[in-house]
């Protein structure tokens, strides 16, 4: 790439709009990856829990 090209290909600075995001976030809670991760929530505080008085590091 050169450096023409690279100067072509500027990166904008400035922040979407609040409804660009509030948009994005709507989006992402109905993505398949965000539910999954929701899904496991139960699992990891259990995890948690179990190992509140274990000395985890020696």
């Amino acid at each position: 790439m050169t450096t023409s090209q690279k100067s072509s290909r500027k990166i904008s600075l400035e922040m979407k709009s609040e409804v660009h995001y509030k948009k994005a976030a709507k989006t992402y809670r109905k993505s398949p990856q965000y539910i999954k991760m929701i899904n496991l929530y139960p699992t990891l505080q259990n995890t948690l829990i179990e190992c509140k008085d274990e000395n985890l590091i020696e």
